[in-house]
């Protein structure tokens, strides 16, 4: 398991968790910082990703841009687990506007996106 300032990302049966940590608003440095731990950590091995993103208070948007776009680099797929209403709102809205380059699922409970992410082991 990896832990940095603002998340926490191990892998288990082939499928990276990555947990954010209470972030009260994300901005785009801090993004970047964000996936170039998370390139780090994989060693160029792609996997599909299960990212809980409730910790995430607010964001700007060059931030959700950087990371449906750059931080989509090494995923097969992700679940970004999140069942804050609004949040899911929002990450509906923005997945279905932004077209996300790999595989992409919203989901209410860790169970509901490990279904969805084994068929990308």
């Amino acid at each position: 398991m990896k832990e940095t300032p603002h998340a926490k990302f191990w892998i288990t049966n082939g499928i990276m968790f990555f947990i954010y940590k209470p972030i009260s608003f994300l901005d785009y440095p801090t993004a970047k910082k964000i996936v170039e731990e998370r390139l780090k950590f994989q060693l160029e091995t792609q996997y599909p990703i299960l990212c809980d993103t409730q910790g995430i208070k607010n964001s700007a948007k060059s931030a959700r841009d950087y990371l449906a776009n750059e931080g989509s680099a090494l995923t097969k797929a992700v679940a970004i687990v999140d069942n804050r209403h609004i949040a899911n709102v929002m990450l509906r809205f923005y997945l279905m506007k932004n077209k996300p380059l790999v595989p992409s699922k919203i989901c209410d409970t860790q169970e509901d996106a490990l279904s969805f992410l084994n068929t990308y082991v």
